[in-house]
């Protein structure tokens, strides 16, 4: 990524053991973008332990599912599990903001949720054609 910074990474794995070292990847280099669960690790609690490390450690600015489905019945079932644990993590992280003493309004709350399902890849994107044609880079 360092070598090629004129070209954007998308990047969704299997192996569960690397979700942690693809998070800090992604914080070091800005075309690197990780989104949703490969096929295998479409189960619900590995969805719920690789969207709370990826809040964490990235915020918004992951595409926290996507669909890989084949046919549109995979599709369905998918995004209904995925969106109920989505939204579980997202509670639980305006929970934690809110004990801070600043409570994020409505308005707040749309846009994120607006980033995490679409404007946050679009941002990605078009960040990538920013660094593309100025050379900065962050290492």
């Amino acid at each position: 990524m360092r070598h090629s910074p004129d070209n954007t990474f998308l990047v969704t794995a299997l192996p569960r053991e690397n979700q942690y070292e693809f998070c800090v990847a992604a914080r070091k280099f800005r075309n690197l973008h990780l989104f949703g669960c490969w096929w295998f690790t479409n189960i619900p609690f590995l969805i719920e332990e690789m969207t709370r490390m990826r809040f964490e450690l990235l915020g918004l600015t992951i595409t926290p599912q996507h669909s890989d489905a084949r046919v549109l019945d995979q599709i369905i079932y998918k995004w209904d599990h995925s969106r109920r644990i989505i939204a579980e993590v997202l509670v639980d992280k305006y929970t934690d903001i809110a004990v801070t003493g600043w409570v994020p309004s409505r308005k707040e709350i749309e846009r994120d949720v607006k980033t995490l399902f679409g404007g946050g890849f679009e941002n990605f994107l078009s960040a990538g054609k920013r660094i593309a044609s100025s050379g900065d880079v962050t290492i």
